[in-house]
């Protein structure tokens, strides 16, 4: 049963490459929910309008202002919830740094025992990274590799936007408190997981850098980041 897993896809000035991602979606699980949170501006809003018109699976929820990547996750997962039947939710960056192909690995893991969080690993064995300065590359592994001493979670990959959440996983993260902003919300979600007792599990993943557009990420956000995660953690 396809039709009881919705995507999630947070979206900012990403027009061009939604539409080639939903197309893939489509190949892959067309009977999965779509939901597009979207915090582009009106011009750009209505162009994604366009794309999805009429496409019954697809719903657009349209915030108008750059609200952060956390709050709009957690707003799809609360338009996924409304649908009762719905057991499993895939967060993915709208980018294409995720393809729609290895949903299949997620599935397989998901199958293979009982997983609230299964996260896309550029890290794992049979993981790869393409498309980007071997110097940006050095620098998520260092961060990753941090992230794992510091919070003490026995993960890869923590600012992995490629995820399988479980029902129960996405219920408590609509009612728990999410305080970062930007990418590291995702490190953020994944502790307060851990920390709750939730099964965590990875698959290896292919991640490719952008082809249109650009990155929101920056230096300050970087830092900002590291400063929110040193918090956390000692705040328990």
């Amino acid at each position: 049963m396809k039709n009881n897993i919705s995507i999630v896809i947070p979206s900012y000035n990403e027009v061009k490459n939604i539409s080639i991602l939903i197309k893939g979606i489509s190949q892959y699980l067309p009977e999965a929910k779509v939901i597009i949170v979207d915090d582009s501006s009106v011009g750009e809003n209505s162009k994604l309008r366009k794309i999805v018109k009429n496409k019954k699976n697809i719903t657009l929820i349209s915030r108008m202002k750059k609200s952060g990547r956390g709050s709009a996750v957690i707003e799809g997962f609360r338009e996924s919830l409304k649908d009762k039947n719905m057991d499993y939710v895939f967060e993915m960056d709208s980018d294409l740094a995720h393809d729609p192909a290895e949903f299949k690995r997620f599935m397989e893991k998901k199958d293979s025992g009982k997983f609230d969080l299964i996260i896309g690993s550029r890290y794992l064995p049979g993981g790869r990274i393409k498309n980007i300065a071997k110097n940006r590359t050095i620098l998520s592994r260092v961060i990753n590799i941090f992230l794992r001493s510091w919070l003490g979670v026995q993960a890869s990959d923590f600012t992995s936007g490629f995820r399988l959440y479980s029902r129960d996983a996405v219920l408590y993260l609509t009612k728990t408190k999410i305080k970062a902003k930007g990418f590291i919300t995702l490190s953020e979600v994944l502790y307060k997981l851990y920390k709750e007792g939730f099964r965590i599990g990875e698959v290896p993943i292919t991640w490719n850098f952008r082809k249109y557009g650009k990155s929101n990420v920056n230096s300050a956000e970087l830092l900002n980041s590291l400063l929110f995660v040193l918090k956390m953690r000692i705040a328990g």
